[in-house]
């Protein structure tokens, strides 16, 4: 069987079923220290499939550290280290790769990051992965397991930015640089903090598939019950951006009503997550291999 056919969650499910352990289904892996927990947020893009190489190399390694880095924020976790490990065609002018190094630089900077170091190696194309390293002290961790009935359900910001700019790249409308304007919501998380948080990830992959995570965990129901693209269309272009992802806000669940953010849903007894309409929710949201 193709992995085009299993899909992204399935494949991760058989490589644990190999391991023979539990998956922590929390994009990032937490090491117990006893009075806190070192965060470790791994994540990876390739040419051609998340950036062109004509794009600015700068932005690039800008958006190496930032989508690593919201994992991280995503567990309410501050980020201390970066480390990467980049692969390129031997052709590649050196120019390049240090505009990518010096995005990387800049970034670091911004939020306090030291840069670690990391590995380098030849490909027939580019390839970066980084790595935060993070920490967070213990109890005070946002988990995908704790939503419970009678939660509401928020966001950090509304979307559509990003996700046009993925439909208008996959259409050859634009060139699609603009999918790597994103920002882990560091401010955002400080004001979350006011509040009680049951559970929280970054909207990377749609928020069908992120409310479909923290359903799964937390064993409980989703209703979405309001429209949160800012994009002006019809209702199928508001679920293709809930199915798309790509813009990094935090999506989290609370017993207490909040004003700072934007309410998405509610949680209830049962399974599964509905749609406006009160239609079950079937798409899986973005999978890196299925398209």
């Amino acid at each position: 069987m193709k992995i085009s056919e299993l899909g992204e969650r399935e494949l991760i499910a058989e490589i644990w079923r190999l391991f023979g352990e539990e998956n922590e289904d929390e994009d990032v892996h937490f090491v117990d220290l006893n009075d806190y927990y070192i965060i470790l947020g791994m994540d990876t893009i390739n040419e051609n499939y998340h950036f062109k190489k004509d794009w600015d190399p700068k932005k690039i390694g800008k958006f190496i550290v930032d989508i690593n880095l919201s994992d991280v924020v995503s567990k309410n976790g501050t980020g201390l280290d970066f480390m990467v490990s980049m692969s390129f065609p031997s052709h590649t002018e050196k120019e390049y790769v240090l505009r990518l190094a010096e995005g990387i630089k800049e970034e670091c900077k911004r939020f306090n990051l030291k840069f670690s170091g990391g590995d380098l190696k030849e490909s027939d194309s580019i390839s970066i992965t980084g790595l935060v390293i993070g920490r967070v002290d213990k109890g005070k961790e946002f988990r995908r397991n704790g939503a419970r009935p009678g939660d509401y359900v928020y966001i950090t910001g509304k979307i559509g930015k990003n996700e046009d700019a993925i439909m208008k790249m996959r259409k050859n409308i634009e060139s699609g640089e603009k999918v790597l304007d994103i920002m882990p919501r560091i401010g955002e998380l400080k004001e979350m903090n006011k509040y009680r948080i049951t559970s929280c990830i970054d909207n990377s992959d749609g928020i069908y598939k992120s409310l479909g995570l923290i359903s799964k965990l937390s064993g409980v129901c989703i209703r979405i019950k309001e429209n949160v693209c800012e994009l002006d269309g019809d209702d199928s272009l508001r679920k293709e951006c809930y199915r798309l992802g790509g813009d990094y806000e935090l999506i989290f669940t609370s017993p207490d009503k909040i004003d700072d953010f934007y309410f998405l849903g509610t949680v209830e007894e049962g399974s599964g997550v509905y749609d406006l309409d009160n239609t079950p929710v079937t798409s899986a949201g973005y999978d890196h291999f299925k398209r």
